[in-house]
């Protein structure tokens, strides 16, 4: 590997990645020897990555749900009563400016998206990780010292500045739950804000230790592990992650097809942030007026999505197909927010049953389809600020001035369900469509043989889209 490798032309668009004896690399060796080793090599690849990406995701979104919890705990109420809130005196945010509090992390998001995935691109991946999540750690933390709607709004901000999902969520309705018995002059709501972000901190400082970074010329692997690592990374497509082309960045803001995946992840991300922005305050209306027992409830929705969350993405890893999986996710949701919508008042254990919507993995499907690793790290970046923009909208889904059952936000998400579906379910079979065509064109790609995308990223005619 390394210096050892040669890159074998084959016709005007594919390549074959030989070593300097002429056979094929690792991944597709007969010998038993190195079959072995491989699968060693991925058991602790796994060992590795899995546990500490998952943890970092299981903190992100516990940060992001937490305001929610926050709320129910006094921090909109006024910072001269006993909660010692972010609200003015003796009264409580309205409305308007406690939506306002969630959306802003929203905006945020969206404009500093792209620069934070292109930092992955430039500095070393464990480097990066950490910076962030430390960042985004301390800043949580230094929310317990807002007293007015202006500090609360700044930490808001660098929060979604930082930031790079649904077991979280139910572990945060748990630590709100136990927090809500904590007897003190602090108010618990600065209590949730320390206990939920102070283990992230320290998990930021042991990814720059712990995490691996790219393959080639990574310390973390030697010998025979490293050029496993190398041939794995140019198994499915050849990339060599040199310096930035200024033309695979105007790729990414030209291509069609992201904009239509974006179109399957906007709606998505509203219903997202509707949830995890106002949860507690939906279950609290169904009956559960206590704020530690509203928090508490939070959990069977959460524990029920994780679950069915958990069979998709192995369903879709195994079929490897995204779009007809999306489609019944979304059947799922829009079935669920019709009877919230619908039901009557005096039905609250139906409703609360379907307080729940799934979530499919879009960005799994989006980071597939993007070929090379500049369009992929520029391309997640603007794919997601694009979606965040249905976030910044699904802070308005449930304003506390529309009543207790929330009718109307309901039916805004059930339709929202069906366009997710309906888009998801197109962009497959237009896919498809192309797949179809780059066959009929091209030939279909030969197994063991990996295309060269460093030039021409996804738009290279032996590249294949997971549909």
């Amino acid at each position: 590997m390394g210096n050892d490798t040669d890159v074998a032309q084959v016709g005007p668009f594919t390549t074959e990645v030989r070593d300097m004896q002429g056979e094929k690399e690792a991944p597709f060796s007969d010998d038993p020897e190195w079959n072995t080793a491989q699968n060693r090599y991925l058991r602790k690849l796994d060992y590795i990555i899995l546990p500490t990406i998952s943890a970092l995701y299981f903190f992100e979104y516990l940060d992001r749900g937490n305001i929610a919890n926050a709320k129910h705990y006094g921090y909109s109420n006024g910072y001269a009563t006993y909660h010692h809130g972010i609200g003015p005196g003796d009264g409580m945010l309205s409305s308007t400016q406690w939506q306002l509090v969630v959306m802003i992390f929203y905006v945020s998001l969206v404009l500093f998206q792209v620069p934070g995935c292109i930092g992955y691109r430039i500095f070393s991946p464990s480097k990066w990780v950490a910076f962030g999540v430390c960042g985004w750690a301390m800043t949580s933390m230094l929310q317990c010292t807002a007293y007015n709607l202006a500090g609360a709004l700044v930490c808001r901000v660098f929060i979604g500045f930082l930031k790079p999902t649904a077991v979280a969520g139910a572990f945060g309705g748990l630590i709100a739950f136990g927090i809500g018995h904590i007897d003190g002059s602090v108010p618990n709501w600065k209590w949730l804000f320390l206990i939920e972000a102070l283990p992230c901190f320290c998990l930021g400082l042991f990814c720059l230790y712990w995490l691996p970074d790219r393959p080639m010329g990574n310390s973390r692997f030697c010998g025979q592990d490293q050029q496993i690592a190398e041939a794995r990374y140019k198994n499915e497509s050849f990339d060599k992650a040199g310096k930035i082309q200024k033309r695979h960045v105007f790729w990414v803001f030209t291509d069609w097809r992201l904009y239509v995946q974006a179109a399957v992840y906007l709606p998505t991300a509203a219903l997202l942030s509707s949830i995890s922005g106002f949860l507690p305050t939906i279950i609290s209306n169904l009956g559960y007026s206590k704020p530690a027992t509203a928090n508490l409830m939070t959990v069977p929705p959460y524990a029920a999505a994780f679950v069915l969350m958990l069979v998709t993405s192995y369903s879709s890893d195994h079929f490897r197909e995204r779009g007809t999986h999306i489609t019944g996710l979304m059947i799922v949701a829009t079935i669920a927010y019709a009877l919230l919508a619908t039901l009557p008042e005096h039905q609250l254990k139906g409703k609360y049953a379907c307080v729940y919507a799934t979530y499919p993995p879009s960005h799994a499907w989006a980071a597939n389809n993007f070929g090379n690793e500049t369009k992929r790290a520029i391309g997640m970046g603007y794919y997601t600020a694009l979606g965040n923009l249905g976030s910044i909208a699904g802070s308005f889904f449930y304003p506390s001035t529309v009543g207790a059952q929330f009718k109307k936000g309901h039916f805004i998400c059930m339709g929202l369900a069906i366009a997710t579906g309906i888009i998801a379910l197109g962009n497959s079979l237009l896919l498809r469509a192309i797949n179809n065509y780059r066959d009929r064109k091209f030939g279909k790609p030969e197994a063991g043989v990996a295309v060269d995308v460093t030039e021409l990223a996804d738009n290279s005619p032996m590249f294949r889209f997971i549909t």
